[in-house]
């Protein structure tokens, strides 16, 4: 009786695993139809939503955080293959109320006006508009109208991260591309996306090499997923090191990332990634929005780590420096803080 009651266990997983497979592929055949099918909601553009927050302000207060709304699903068919089931108007049931997406909110709450920039892996696992619904909406939802994306690797386990581009709109910049510009003040701030070609013949690349060429007096700090150098290297960085060497060769002050599950500030780096005598460029990793692990801190370029503790990255921006602070989200006390010159020599880039 028993080997017979293993043997069903045996052919029902078999089968599910035969229909998750087929999920996959279905869900890999329909990315090249996503941006047929699915048109983004209207509202506010990116520039839109930074300046109306800061039209009054002197000096430019923002807030960063990655990888947020990781909510447990409950246990059901529709976890397995939440893909399929969501079809059939089985959404998958999450218990958001004890992410820690949570800590992160009523923190960002603390500065109502600040907008709030989200370094990717917004909602996990796949990035699937039932994800969005109902696990980042009724967490982070909440300051939803001051967030600034980008997007993940998570964002990319749908088509094209359609629930990602569905989800924000025109929010998450132009086309569905991944990557928009916005200007505050005296700073030139980049959304990029670390998931696609960032070489310097791709579209992205030259888009970008067209930013920096049109703003050359501006600060420039620019924020993707993936760091192009931390202290834990989880592979796939190929364009995030292509980001960073062309804007680290034109002069940027910060380059904001997440995907690592802790808290790193880098010294002054160079192209290569390597500790900078002058003119480097900071990097911060602050992938602690929703999910904390830990790392060894061995690498020469940190300049310091904290692990295990949700939290979000204050910045104030002015016209020739900036200030930082590393919050702790259940505490609210500085874990990291300081000032720092912006590189205003930067190479003469204009116009073309």
């Amino acid at each position: 009786m028993i080997r017979k009651i293993l043997k069903a266990f045996g052919a029902i997983a078999a089968l599910t695993a035969a229909i998750a497979l087929i999920e996959s592929q279905f869900l890999v055949y329909a990315s090249s139809q996503a941006r047929v099918f699915f048109n983004p909601p209207a509202g506010p553009t990116p520039q839109e939503i930074a300046s109306t927050l800061m039209a009054s302000e002197e000096t430019v207060v923002l807030l960063a955080a990655g990888d947020i709304a990781s909510c447990e699903a409950q246990p059901s068919l529709s976890k397995a293959l939440p893909g399929t089931m969501n079809l059939f108007g089985r959404p998958t049931a999450f218990e958001y109320e004890t992410a820690l997406a949570n800590e992160t909110l009523a923190l960002a709450q603390v500065w109502p006006n600040a907008p709030i920039l989200a370094l990717g892996d917004t909602v996990y696992g796949r990035g699937t508009p039932i994800e969005y619904e109902h696990c980042f909406e009724p967490t982070w939802g909440q300051v939803k109208t001051r967030i600034l994306p980008t997007p993940g690797n998570h964002e990319y386990g749908s088509p094209a991260a359609f629930g990602y581009f569905d989800y924000f709109g025109i929010q998450a910049g132009p086309d569905r591309n991944g990557w928009y510009a916005i200007t505050l003040h005296n700073w030139l701030i980049l959304s990029l996306n670390s998931e696609v070609d960032a070489s310097l013949g791709s579209d992205q690349g030259k888009w970008l090499d067209q930013q920096l060429r049109k703003h050359p007096d501006r600060c420039v700090l620019a924020f993707f997923h993936r760091p192009a150098y931390s202290l834990k290297d989880r592979g796939g960085r190929e364009h995030a090191v292509e980001l960073f060497k062309q804007l680290q060769q034109a002069g940027t002050t910060l380059v904001l990332n997440g995907h690592n599950h802790f808290y790193e500030r880098t010294k002054p780096l160079n192209e290569y990634g390597e500790p900078a005598a002058e003119g480097g460029t900071v990097a911060f990793t602050v992938g602690t929005g929703g999910r904390i692990t830990d790392a060894s801190q061995q690498k020469p370029q940190t300049e310091i780590a904290v692990f295990k503790k949700t939290g979000l990255l204050k910045l104030e921006l002015r016209d020739q420096d900036y200030s930082w602070t590393y919050f702790d989200a259940v505490k609210k006390k500085s874990l990291d803080e300081g000032t720092a010159r912006c590189n205003l020599n930067r190479p003469g880039f204009t116009e073309e």
